[in-house]
């Protein structure tokens, strides 16, 4: 219960923090006409922090009804009570076929199996309660989708989003500074730079990397495409932040996700200079100090935890050995890994298997994932197609991070998370924008602006 509680503090004192001052305006600007939506999403991302301690498959399936459940069940059924009045009167498939939001229609067909799937899940009641999640997610992207002007109000939902989670760690790093007794902890890996890694009551290190690592591309293409003469300061501040967190929360996969990100905005705004200065010096200087960064990236690591990359290839195996054995249907939606693959070599102390694809496979089988790596690839085209034509970048730029995290932790091929979130917010402004860009304006490389 400390997470949620935690959690919901810091929102309430962001939240108030940016209703006076002149600097909070664009902040304040967000919720405009959307107060009833992003109270649904706040509700929604509450419950994602009301999470259980459990020791394993057998806990979960003999006791499955504790107070952090129960109360995380509660705030769902908030979030869909608040929603219903918005939903139904713009349930209008026939709307959404018109115009061709294809994303949309992926995404519900893999939410209608996931659904189904409490059928014959091994674990009913889990996926029944991870099926209200998701139910909720996509029936609030359907009513941003199918509402008046659907563009702006999914890009302003996916940057409340990104403000809520950048509040958190802003927290998380003040923390690890000033109180490094609740906010850093000396795990089985040292840090990269300190023995402690970050942690906080409201998450982990690995979300925190990946987070930050998000953050810092998200700035990073804000900092490039605002015109001359315009306020960067504040793309500058996030662009550290999100570095900082990255750093001090000694994630690996945020590390990738950083560079990977950086790389493609550099790529998309100065691209001479990055493949003439900047990526023949970063390698130069990696060549030079191989040995000094390999052990601050290592972690002081055996090569054999290395070569399996922390383990995860045992648990893809023992994924991929249950999948073989029902491939069409899964093992029920969030049910699959845990309960299945897991639980079969005795991991399922673990809460899913670090592959959000080979997680939704388990969940909801070949069946289930068509559509939804169908979707994956719409809006994969999508974001390639604006980075390309430095189109909305800033939300074209926010798939990279999000896929990667999809190949090596939880990401957004299971259970309700903030990823999951800003993928189906993504589908959404994929969908409402059209698949194709209109053509790019001519102007001077990483000087471009367009109406957002």
């Amino acid at each position: 219960m400390i997470g949620l509680l935690s959690t919901g503090a810091i929102w309430v004192v962001a939240i108030l923090a940016t209703r006076s001052g002149p600097w909070g305006r664009p902040i304040r600007r967000l919720s405009h006409g959307l107060g009833r939506e992003h109270t649904v999403l706040m509700l929604l991302l509450l419950a994602h922090h009301a999470r259980a301690v459990r020791v394993g498959a057998e806990d979960s399936l003999a006791n499955p009804f504790v107070i952090e459940t129960i109360t995380r069940g509660a705030f769902a059924l908030a979030a869909l009570a608040l929603l219903v009045p918005m939903f139904v009167p713009q349930a209008r498939l026939a709307y959404v076929i018109r115009g061709k939001r294809w994303g949309m229609l992926g995404l519900g067909f893999y939410f209608v199996v996931a659904a189904l799937s409490v059928l014959w899940s091994a674990s009913p009641l889990n996926t029944a309660g991870k099926v209200l999640e998701i139910a909720v997610a996509f029936g609030l992207v359907w009513v941003l989708v199918t509402g008046p002007d659907a563009v702006a109000a999914l890009k302003n939902t996916l940057k409340f989003v990104l403000f809520l989670e950048a509040s958190l760690i802003i927290v998380a790093i003040a923390g690890f500074l000033l109180v490094p007794s609740v906010f850093s902890e000396e795990l089985s890996r040292r840090g990269f730079f300190f023995r402690g890694t970050m942690v906080a009551p409201f998450g982990g290190p690995n979300g925190f990397s990946a987070v930050g690592a998000m953050l810092a591309a998200y700035s990073a293409a804000h900092l490039f495409e605002t015109p001359a003469g315009r306020p960067r300061s504040h793309w500058v501040g996030l662009f550290l932040i999100g570095s900082l967190a990255t750093v001090l929360s000694s994630g690996r996969q945020g590390v990738m996700i950083w560079i990977v990100g950086l790389a493609v905005v550099l790529l998309v705004f100065r691209r001479e200079l990055f493949l003439l200065f900047v990526a023949p010096a970063a390698a130069a200087l990696t060549f030079l100090n191989w040995d000094f960064l390999w052990g601050i990236v290592s972690r002081d690591q055996v090569a054999g935890s290395l070569s399996t990359l922390t383990g995860r290839t045992v648990l893809w195996e023992a994924g991929w050995d249950a999948l073989w054995r029902q491939p069409l249907t899964g093992y029920g939606f969030g049910a699959g890994s845990r309960f299945v693959a897991l639980r079969a070599i005795g991991k399922d102390y673990l809460t899913h298997i670090h592959n959000g694809f080979l997680e939704a496979l388990l969940g909801v089988g070949i069946i289930g994932f068509i559509p939804f790596i169908y979707t994956v690839a719409r809006t994969v085209g999508w974001s390639v197609r604006h980075l390309v034509r430095r189109i909305d970048v800033p939300y074209a730029i926010l798939v990279v991070p999000l896929v990667m995290q999809n190949l090596f932790g939880l990401g957004f091929g299971a259970w309700f998370n903030p990823n999951l979130l800003l993928f189906a917010l993504l589908v959404g402004l994929a969908d409402a924008m059209g698949v194709k860009p209109p053509p790019a304006r001519s102007k001077r490389l990483g000087r471009m602006s367009h109406a957002r």
